[in-house]
């Protein structure tokens, strides 16, 4: 899944796959809930693997845009 392509304003546990590409592993109501997901998840691994986050506006969209406006 495209980074850009993440529920909004939702907690989700995700495992990296490329530079802009996820997989989509849970969606939880808050941050506690994700963060021990993730927790549990990269329990016993030696390099932490998951990543517990809220996006709360399309990537790859605000990038454009600010860079957009400044060049006005």
């Amino acid at each position: 899944m495209k980074l850009s392509s993440l529920p909004l304003d939702t907690w989700v546990v995700v495992e990296p796959t490329t530079a802009d590409e996820v997989k989509l592993l849970s969606k939880h109501q808050t941050r506690c809930e994700a963060e021990a997901e993730c927790i549990k998840r990269n329990e016993g691994l030696g390099r932490p693997r998951y990543q517990a986050f809220r996006a709360l506006s399309p990537i790859a969209g605000t990038l454009g845009s600010a860079r957009a406006d400044q060049g006005r």
